[in-house]
């Protein structure tokens, strides 16, 4: 028995010590991993899932407008030991979604002085039938049409969750890539600190044994401490930046990660493929852009609100017929349709100024809604080619800059050749080091900024999230 309790609380500890290390990431972290990790688990993509919910249970709601319910009506005046009537009538009435009203229902009446049309059998009456709006809410009321426009509500729920996870992908993409365009600086400025610190011992070696002067000598230091200077201004930023990326990292239970040992990944070239794919598609991207369909959910719900109050602009006409049946007979013995009620309700507004008013509004709300989405469809269509001409210009930066390193490599190595042979200097030796490692430094700014600039050009587009984790 003790053997069995030691392997149960053996388990218990390994796995406790799995969903620790699960909570903790380490190695190297890819883009698209981070990516993955921000849309599974981090508060914001929460937030979204509970938008898609919250359109479920608004047109839950709506639904409930249809809903049967009981109702239950009595009155009764008793005075001086005398009971004058007892009114009662209690049923269930059901709205439908064609605007008809099916009700069921009892009456029961008792008293010493009950009116003769109000006069019931003793054991009552039971009833049933429909009550019709022959012309005022037949097409449309407002059950209806708040259930229409629940469904449309559900769509812009998920519409805006869409563009909360694009917007919240693209903070976490524009962190990723400031950490790790400083981490790969900072592996640059300690290489070139390396080398500076050979030169700087080298010089002093060579300046105590009368080969080198003084000045070479403060020269290699002034080098070496100006890459110091650079290297600890590089571990602020990036400190920062590993701050800024934890933000985004959050466990499977809503927690945020435990600080681990991770590394970047290479900054690969996004495939010409995917890149010809946007630009031919960036008029399918513009029309379903999440930001042209909130409009559009508006104007559509501006419309239904329009045929409801052009309906309001019709006479109410409601026909009410209810068929009545004894209590003490079978139901066998219903006479058809000899034994009913009927009744006929009518009116309407004389001047109908209410109206036409509203009416007249919702079609300039329509109209306004109708302008700003050409405007915005518009400014979505610019935006996107700005990007897009931004990420070609930084593409074709990229280049040149790849061909300027290599030329700034050769010039450092014929540099030293020089120093070799005694026709060079440790100021043009340090001149051609800082010169190349400027280059690298922009080379690597300009690799961030050429994957995060195809952020932007993604996020402009609205592209689905699924987009962004498949290059």
């Amino acid at each position: 028995m003790r053997n069995f309790f030691c392997l149960i609380l053996c388990a218990i500890i390994f796995i406790g010590n799995q969903k620790a290390r699960a909570q903790e990431l380490s190695g190297e972290l890819t883009e698209e991993q981070f990516l993955r990790l921000v849309l599974e688990n981090h508060p914001m993509a929460q937030q979204a899932q509970n938008l898609m919910e919250m359109g479920e249970f608004a047109v839950l709601q709506a639904r409930g407008g249809f809903d049967p319910y009981l109702f239950s009506k009595n009155k009764q005046k008793f005075y001086n030991g005398t009971n004058y009537y007892l009114y009662s009538n209690s049923g269930i009435t059901l709205p439908t979604r064609t605007g008809i009203k099916v009700q069921a229902g009892y009456d029961w009446n008792e008293g010493e002085y009950i009116s003769r049309e109000r006069t019931l059998p003793p054991q009552g009456l039971w009833y049933a039938g429909v009550s019709v709006p022959v012309l005022q809410g037949l097409i449309i009321d407002e059950r209806r049409a708040a259930l229409q426009q629940a469904f449309i509500e559900r769509q812009n729920f998920e519409n805006e969750a869409r563009l909360l996870l694009i917007d919240v992908m693209l903070q976490a993409s524009r962190n990723y890539w400031q950490w790790v365009q400083y981490k790969y600086q900072k592996i640059v400025v300690e290489e070139a600190i390396e080398l500076a610190a050979d030169n700087f011992q080298n010089f002093k070696i060579a300046f105590r044994q009368g080969d080198k002067p003084a000045v070479d000598t403060l020269e290699a230091s002034i080098q070496l401490q100006n890459l110091s200077i650079q290297n600890q201004q590089l571990d602020n930023d990036l400190e920062t930046a590993r701050l800024n990326l934890y933000t985004f990292l959050w466990g499977d239970e809503r927690n945020p990660l435990e600080e681990g040992d991770f590394y970047p990944s290479d900054v690969n070239t996004i495939s010409e493929d995917q890149i010809d794919s946007l630009r031919a598609t960036l008029p399918i991207f513009v029309q379903d852009h999440p930001e042209i369909r909130s409009y559009e959910f508006k104007m559509q719900m501006i419309r239904i609100d329009s045929r409801l109050k052009r309906e309001k602009l019709k006479p109410k006409l409601d026909l009410e017929y209810n068929v009545l049946q004894n209590p003490a007979n079978d139901i066998s013995e219903v006479a058809g349709l000899d034994n009913y009620n009927w009744g006929l309700t009518f009116s309407v507004p004389l001047l109908l100024r209410s109206e036409r008013g509203a009416l007249r509004l919702n079609e300039l709300k329509f109209e306004n809604a109708n302008l700003q989405v050409q405007q915005k469809r518009l400014e979505i269509l610019n935006k996107a080619r700005q990007y897009e001409n931004t990420f070609q210009n930084i593409s074709t930066q990229l280049e040149t800059y790849q061909q300027v390193v290599r030329q700034y490599e050769q010039l450092l190595t014929a540099e030293l050749r020089k120093f070799e042979m005694g026709e060079s200097s440790i100021f043009l030796i340090n001149y051609r080091q800082m010169s190349l490692v400027d280059a690298r430094l922009k080379y690597i700014e300009l690799q961030s900024k050429y994957r995060y600039y195809y952020r932007q050009w993604l996020h402009s587009l609205g592209a689905d999230t699924s987009l962004w984790l498949n290059e």
